[in-house]
């Protein structure tokens, strides 16, 4: 995923201590450790909470279509993990697992990640900010959600990709499929 670098700061703020002080306040749940490479959530996984990042690092990846995972993003203290999906318990377009020295982090589920949007304004505003911009790249990018296997010619494909595109889901389109095999075949020769 290619991130425009003026918006890199809104598509993934880091909130202050001030603002983490105020969101832990509707945090579903005390602080949950993670040790070194733990999973977090798998890519998929439905009713994902939303994480705030204490301590350490949580490590966030995404399917790229070919290989098994793609890096997104490094979150470190301050960060909030999570896009959309987290405010309505759909499958999580990323995965993630805890950094080289593991993390601490506070679980927002769907209702308690509401409470925080209209509870706090300022981190609310923040949040849902990034969580729509994150949206926004992963469907400009092309580089994230469903991935899309066939023939340009298809009409049953056609009206996917259309479906998928008015409905604002990140989706692979197949000729990003097709020229990702291509140069896996060349580069295994």
């Amino acid at each position: 995923m290619t991130i425009d670098p003026s918006r890199y700061h809104q598509i993934f703020p880091v909130l202050t201590n001030q603002q983490i002080d105020m969101a832990r306040r509707f945090a579903s749940s005390g602080p949950h450790s993670f040790g070194p490479g733990e999973t977090v959530s798998a890519i998929g996984d439905r009713n994902v909470p939303a994480w705030l990042i204490l301590e350490g690092q949580l490590d966030v990846f995404r399917h790229d279509g070919l290989t098994s995972e793609a890096a997104v993003v490094n979150h470190g203290k301050g960060h909030v993990f999570g896009e959309v999906s987290q405010l309505s318990g759909r499958p999580s377009l990323a995965g993630a697992r805890a950094g080289p020295e593991g993390c601490v982090a506070l679980a927002f589920d769907a209702t308690h990640l509401k409470a925080l949007i209209i509870g706090s304004a300022e981190v609310g505003e923040i949040v849902m900010r990034a969580y729509i911009l994150r949206r926004v790249e992963l469907i400009d990018s092309g580089s994230g959600g469903s991935v899309l296997v066939g023939t340009s010619a298809d009409s049953e494909l056609v009206r996917l990709q259309g479906f998928l595109s008015r409905n604002g889901y990140p989706h692979i389109e197949p000729h990003r499929v097709c020229r990702r095999l291509q140069l896996l075949r060349e580069w295994s020769r």
